[in-house]
């Protein structure tokens, strides 16, 4: 951990996954939302225009609970009261589930849904009402997509547990948000752990592959995802429109009709 000092004046918020991508854009803009933000992740961000004040880095692999808690341990001896949790640190991972190795796949839980779980639960006494908690969950969480499915599944996981949580925390004050973005030019496509066994599972993932210049621009995105942390309060939003209009047909449409097409477009 890298202690810098801070105004105690401002805000303090916490984010995951900050060094890179959707990360660190939302790092910046919590910064000149002129929070103190503290970032957890396994790299420090690189932030050459704003002070060192401004913010703090705790170095964690968030794939290890045993880390996620001493971490969490320390955030907490510095930082007593936290006003915003962001849970933002996520990676993918794609091929036929049938032949995907069992420790990837709870490598890829452990980072995008139990990360979650227990930094949430260990931060939560450094919260009172006012503060808040965004889980950064994915479109991918909305509807089961052929050749994604485990990360589909731990994303669903997430907002379960932030619909869930949301409830539990209502009393307290404590507004719980989940935010689901749909598909940003980062460099997590090509950061996904990928399997390709099999034409099927190729063709897909090269379908993926192809429309990486389609995607939303990360700037913009994250911008828009920033405006939901800071001031709404709502349970759920979804961030794309191609992603909305997707969810919308998924209400309007039967279960089997809606899956067979989905299987068409991206099977």
């Amino acid at each position: 951990m890298r202690r810098k000092e801070e105004n105690r004046e401002k805000k303090v918020a916490v984010l995951t996954g900050g060094s890179s991508g959707i990360g660190k854009e939302l790092l910046k803009n919590l910064l000149k939302a002129d929070y103190f933000v503290v970032s957890v992740s396994r790299t420090e961000p690189m932030l050459e225009d704003h002070g060192e004040a401004s913010h703090a880095f705790f170095a964690c692999d968030l794939s290890k609970p045993e880390q996620v808690e001493s971490t969490a341990q320390a955030i907490l001896e510095q930082y007593p009261k936290i006003d915003l949790l962001i849970n933002n640190a996520g990676l993918g991972i794609s091929g036929a589930t049938e032949k995907l190795p069992e420790e990837e796949i709870r490598y890829v839980f452990e980072v995008d849904y139990f990360s979650v779980l227990h930094l949430t639960r260990a931060l939560l006494p450094a919260m009172q009402s006012g503060s808040k908690i965004v889980n950064i969950s994915s479109a991918c969480a909305l509807f089961a997509l052929p050749y994604r499915n485990v990360y589909c599944s731990a994303k669903a996981a997430v907002n379960m547990l932030s619909l869930g949580l949301r409830m539990e925390l209502k009393a307290s004050g404590i507004p719980v948000v989940c935010i689901c973005p749909g598909d940003i030019r980062t460099n997590f496509t090509k950061n996904r752990i990928k399997h390709t066994d099999g034409d099927r599972a190729k063709n897909a993932q090269e379908k993926i592959d192809s429309r990486e210049h389609k995607r939303m621009n990360v700037e913009k995105a994250a911008k828009k995802i920033a405006r939901i942390a800071l001031k709404k309060k709502g349970a759920l939003y979804i961030v794309g429109a191609k992603y909305k209009m997707f969810n919308l047909l998924y209400r309007l449409f039967p279960v089997r009709t809606f899956y067979g097409a989905v299987g068409k477009i991206f099977g």
